[in-house]
């Protein structure tokens, strides 16, 4: 049975994941429109910043994972390792696509954005299928339901309307092409 805990990162995920089909979309846009193409991945990049790292992100590093870690069960420490490694790589990439933006370099840009998607794509293929059923599987029913209060707890301070507002981009996106 899934549990709010996993359903609140799964739905997230989801949310995520609707930017891959506007970012192959995209390809060779800055051809015919480059300040619309800039204008797409500047709003993009905005919320990949703001809802995958500042909301999504930040639940897994700061709570998720340390209570994983710190579970005298939980042994596969090297998974964390990894994804922790994966959201540095995604902090990175966003740093390149907009360099690559400001230096007018739209197709290197669309490049690394397409290499983001699909990293992040099999990044949270590993959540979903693998961590996320690890964790409901070491924690009790009562210790996941209290991750789940600390993830609203983080919602709460970051603006459950701005993160409302956030998942309204990656339809914005779609509907402006």
């Amino acid at each position: 049975m899934e549990s709010n805990t996993s359903k609140m990162l799964l739905n997230e995920h989801e949310i995520i994941k609707t930017v891959e089909g506007t970012i192959y979309a995209m390809d060779l846009l800055w051809e015919k429109d480059p300040e619309k193409y800039q204008a797409l991945v500047a709003r993009m990049l905005y919320f990949f910043k703001e809802y995958s790292d500042r909301f999504h992100h930040y639940k897994e590093e700061n709570v998720l994972f340390p209570e994983m870690r710190s579970h005298p069960n939980f042994t596969l420490h090297e998974i964390i390792d990894e994804l922790e490694e994966h959201h540095k790589m995604f902090r990175e990439y966003t740093r390149e696509i907009k360099e690559a933006i400001e230096n007018s370099e739209f197709k290197k840009s669309h490049d690394i954005l397409k290499k983001y998607i699909n990293d992040l794509l099999d990044h949270i293929a590993v959540e979903d299928d693998e961590l996320f059923s690890m964790a409901e599987n070491l924690f009790s029913e009562s210790q996941y339901e209290k991750l789940f209060y600390q993830f609203k707890d983080i919602d709460l301070e970051l603006g459950e309307a701005f993160k409302k507002e956030l998942e309204k981009i990656p339809q914005e996106l779609r509907d402006s092409l």
